[in-house]
């Protein structure tokens, strides 16, 4: 903030912010006193800059007074949101920048915020709420404990364990979920409808299903069964990138707008969500404001998580070890940039089922043209975060399609794994050191250290890798050529290498 805005610029909150409507756009519609119909887990910058920004639009154009939300923060990480969600009436600025210019907004639809920490049981209590028709989740892949390689719940996760064991003193989304069903189920209500906004194949399946098995284990069989047969759990895809706010984004809001918001969300114009219509407990009429409803979100869902996740974690890893700071330097680097559309081009686009209206090709080039955008200023450090949780949904299972393909094409593929690979080790190509921001770091580092150019050892973590990648003596050999070229001459020459093969 420049000197002269940080006295001049106004706190946001409700008292002040009818004084910001001639500088921008603000809820006009009422705040106090409407049902919060959604419950949301997890209020971080992609929930505010996606779902509250559609229901934001329905309060503000279709008059809706059932369906604000009251978002919950479950970890103790979660006191800054807390503290600046209450501060602020939980009101927030959204900046939506494109690459020439920037459109800004205040978002009311979140009216109250509750942090888990201080009263587990008051948050039960409002997800089973008969007002509550929908909980929905934004938790990170890792918060569903849920192993991509054996399609089951990590039951042995000390969190899980914990839920089990200590229902008063829930960890996990379920510990959550299971105990405000239980209200419900025991007065007789209708289960509310679980959603989540997570990026994960089939994430409305997982979650149930990780539910449901989470349930088994609680020994009650009749409201296990419940469950099984009642609670509903629709798939959804969502997009928009959305990077992580920091004092950065706050000066430039103040500097701009003469805001003063501690939690601002800065994202890039581009927003989708595609929804399945299921639900058990009712919904908003999202259609009204550009929400896809549909029957069947699977090939959309795919299409963005194998072509735009899978490309991300790609431009992620390499891009990192390549030096680059910001995902728009890493996409106008040109080895990159081609190893990018001839991967998708060649490994990914043809075991995709068609989409209605998209031509695949076009969609990776638009998704190249939206990281390309310097004005979000995406880091790449963000794209790397919990790998263990986005490899496995993202990448690795078009590895696996292709495998079971003859003369399935890899090797494109075994140059991100290897990436990812020698990223583990926490050291870059410079010998400098790096915190590993993933659930399972200290594993993965031990592993890809003790391993070197060998992959085994971060191949026989059995909840990440199946036995099809790790006895395919095939792709192992292409994996340890790939890490071996990483790791003695970088990852360009290693994209170069195959690249030249292709």
């Amino acid at each position: 903030m420049s000197k002269s805005n940080e006295t001049t610029a106004t706190s946001l909150n409700a008292k002040t912010l009818k004084s910001f409507e001639s500088t921008l756009p603000i809820p006009t519609y009422p705040r106090e006193g409407v049902r919060q119909g959604i419950v949301h887990l997890g209020v971080g910058a992609f929930h505010r800059s996606h779902l509250a920004v559609f229901m934001n639009r329905l309060m503000q154009e279709h008059h809706l007074q059932d369906w604000s939300i009251c978002g919950v923060g479950l970890m103790k990480q979660d006191a800054l949101m807390r503290d600046a969600m209450k501060a602020q009436d939980c009101l927030y600025t959204v900046v939506e920048r494109g690459i020439k210019d920037a459109n800004a907004y205040v978002v009311g639809s979140i009216t109250d915020y509750m942090y888990a920490p201080d009263n587990k049981r008051a948050v039960i209590e409002k997800m089973a709420n008969p007002d509550t028709h929908i909980v929905s989740l934004t938790v990170t892949e890792n918060g569903y404990y849920h192993s991509e390689a054996t399609n089951s719940l990590m039951v042995d996760a000390p969190e899980i364990l914990n839920d089990l064991n200590h229902p008063e003193d829930p960890s996990t989304l379920y510990g959550y979920l299971y105990e405000a069903l239980l209200l419900r189920y025991k007065k007789g209500l209708t289960p509310f409808t679980i959603m989540s906004c997570d990026n994960m194949p089939q994430n409305g399946v997982t979650v149930k299903t990780m539910l449901v098995a989470f349930s088994k284990l609680k020994k009650d069989d009749k409201f296990a069964a419940w469950i099984e047969d009642k609670v509903v759990s629709p798939n959804c895809m969502v997009d928009r990138v959305t990077p992580r706010c920091t004092d950065k984004e706050r000066r430039y809001v103040a500097d701009t707008w003469e805001i003063k918001d501690q939690c601002p969300v800065v994202a890039e114009p581009f927003i989708q969500w595609v929804l399945e219509d299921s639900f058990s407990d009712g919904r908003p009429p999202w259609e009204l404001v550009g929400v896809q409803v549909v029957k069947n979100v699977d090939s959309y869902e795919l299409m963005k998580l194998r072509l735009l996740n899978g490309g991300h974690s790609a431009m992620g890893y390499l891009g990192y070890l390549a030096g680059y700071t910001y995902i728009d330097e890493v996409v106008n680097d040109p080895t990159i940039n081609k190893y990018i559309r001839v991967l998708m081009h060649e490994e990914v686009i043809p075991l995709l089922p068609e989409v209605p209206g998209v031509d695949f090709e076009e969609y990776t080039a638009s998704v190249l043209e939206r990281f390309s955008n310097p004005a979000i200023q995406d880091t790449v450090a963000r794209i790397c975060l919990m790998g263990s949780g986005k490899m496995p949904k993202y990448v690795l299972p078009s590895i696996y399609e292709q495998l079971h393909k003859p003369n399935g094409k890899y090797k494109l593929l075994a140059v991100c794994v290897a990436g990812w690979f020698r990223y583990l080790t926490g050291v870059d190509m410079n010998g400098k050191p790096f915190e590993i921001e993933d659930p399972m770091a200290s594993i993965l580092k031990a592993a890809a250290v003790k391993g070197g150019k060998d992959p085994h050892e971060l191949l026989n973590i059995e909840v990440l890798f199946s036995s099809e990648i790790r006895d395919n003596k095939n792709f192992v050999a292409q994996l340890t050529q790939s890490l071996e070229t990483v790791y003695d001459k970088g990852p360009i020459a290693a994209i170069n290498e195959i690249l030249d093969q292709v």
